[in-house]
């Protein structure tokens, strides 16, 4: 060993700024998706695209309180989505001959088995059919419903078109047909000389629908992305956005099962309608009187650069974004239907209220978000530095510290409130020991599940002052 070892560790490396992960949805055309964070390059790629106008109102957001502006955005473009009606569901059989096992007999009735699911009564007159085409027009008027569609018969020849009533997609049909004596189809006619084909429709696809398809399509290309905006400004879009965004965040079921977390918020804007209703949580929508100042993009680039921080979106008054033009009571109903909108109250001019469609303020459902997602980051930083992580009380308190960073982190970003005696975050964590974990546990190296409450410290949103002033005379 030598006398002397001197060893210099460099603890200097940059660390990543928190940031958002915003995506601007275009559908003025394809487009990959791609990073930008330059105002000039994005307006060179979208020249004249509304996707240029909500980056510009981004981006240009000089007088927000944050010490910072964002500068960083991803943007995707997809072909404007449109209706596109779909098409029914066939089921044609080819009779190219009658021929059974035995002569059919007059006024009486046959069971038709078809696609091996469906069984259609038929009945012949008088006299039965002596040819194929005989044979095609006992079908005429019949119908059938399975799988809730229904299907009604067309006789052409010694054609029978069963034809869907509804432009459905259907399955499980096989190309083949039987005549029976029986409608247990037990007795078989041994019929012979028929084809059939099956032909699966299509459902209708909405403007919407399109939409979502086509943002579901990118999530599977790229989905590392948080905060959505799209350049789409009419209801039914919107609403359909606000329910994909809901959607997103999965239940502990499902989390379970191993879907991974990839949880979206969604702003947008409503143009005109002030009685426009949002039932979806996760989802942002502001009432506006121009969709042309863009204020979902810049409401998003005034408070967005504080992110982590819990900041109240309440109380803000981003650029470019005039006052909407309402009388009081529509300011009432769009409260209630938890609708953001910018206001004036006495010449001060801000948004309001700051809320989510499922009534949670926005600041709240950042922060849980956070939360989530930095206790993940934590933890699966410790399993992966860590060469072993005994299953011992010491194990799990090691995984249980992870919980307390994210936690402590969340105090930090005035997500977690602080006690006012001791300065110390509102939370309690519970952490399991070795001998709360069942056989079975133990033997699949799981740990029973670490359990903790916080309080968030919300934000003031109003106040009302009351006081009296007195005038005292001297004598």
């Amino acid at each position: 060993m030598k006398d002397i070892q001197v060893f210099t560790a460099l603890d200097a490396k940059v660390k990543p700024a928190e940031r958002l992960d915003i995506l601007i949805l275009s559908t003025e055309g394809a487009a990959q998706m791609k990073t930008y964070s330059d105002l000039e390059i994005i307006k060179e790629a979208f020249p004249g695209k509304k996707v240029a106008a909500m980056a510009d109102r981004l981006f240009n957001q000089d007088h927000t309180l944050a010490d910072t502006l964002i500068r960083r955005v991803r943007i995707a473009g997809i072909e404007s989505p449109q209706n596109v009606g779909g098409k029914a569901s066939t089921i044609t059989i080819n009779l190219t001959e009658k021929s059974t096992g035995e002569d059919l007999k007059g006024s009486t009735s046959y069971y038709a088995k078809i696609g091996g699911k469906v069984v259609v009564q038929i009945t012949t007159s008088e006299e039965a059919p002596s040819d194929a085409q005989g044979l095609a027009k006992l079908f005429e008027g019949t119908t059938f419903t399975e799988d809730n569609v229904k299907f009604d018969a067309k006789v052409e020849g010694a054609t029978v078109t069963y034809t869907s009533a509804t432009r459905t997609p259907i399955s499980g049909y096989t190309e083949d047909i039987g005549l029976y004596k029986d409608a247990g189809c037990m007795e078989s006619m041994e019929l012979t000389g028929a084809t059939v084909s099956v032909s699966s429709g299509t459902a209708d696809v909405t403007k919407a629908e399109a939409l979502i398809a086509a943002l579901d399509e990118l999530r599977d290309q790229d989905d590392d992305f948080y905060f959505v905006l799209a350049d789409v400004t009419d209801e039914e879009c919107v609403t359909a956005l606000c329910k994909w965004a809901q959607e997103t965040e999965p239940t502990e079921a499902a989390l379970g099962a191993g879907v991974e977390d990839h949880r979206k918020m969604y702003i947008g804007q409503i143009v005109g309608n002030k009685s426009y209703v949002n039932a979806y949580g996760r989802s942002i929508v502001i009432y506006v009187d121009d969709f042309s100042q863009w204020a979902d993009a810049a409401w998003l680039g005034c408070v967005g650069p504080f992110w982590p921080e819990s900041v109240t979106w309440k109380w803000k008054t981003p650029d470019g974004v005039s006052v909407a033009d309402l009388r009081d009571s529509e300011r009432d109903t769009l409260e209630e239907n938890r609708v953001n909108f910018m206001t004036a109250e006495y010449k001060h001019e801000y948004m309001k209220n700051g809320i989510c469609g499922d009534g949670n303020f926005i600041d709240n459902v950042l922060g849980a978000d956070y939360i989530t997602y930095q206790m993940r980051e934590n933890l699966y930083g410790i399993f992966l530095s860590n060469p072993k992580i005994g299953y011992t009380d010491a194990g799990f308190a090691v995984v249980a510290s992870g919980v307390f960073a994210a936690l402590n982190r969340a105090v930090d970003l005035h997500i977690i409130a602080r006690d006012p005696e001791d300065d110390t975050g509102v939370y309690t964590v519970v952490i399991p020991k070795r001998a709360d974990a069942t056989d079975e546990q133990a033997r699949n190296r799981q740990m029973p599940d670490i359990e903790w409450e916080a309080q968030l410290e919300g934000a003031v949103h109003s106040a009302k002052v009351r006081g009296t002033l007195r005038v005292t005379l001297n004598t």
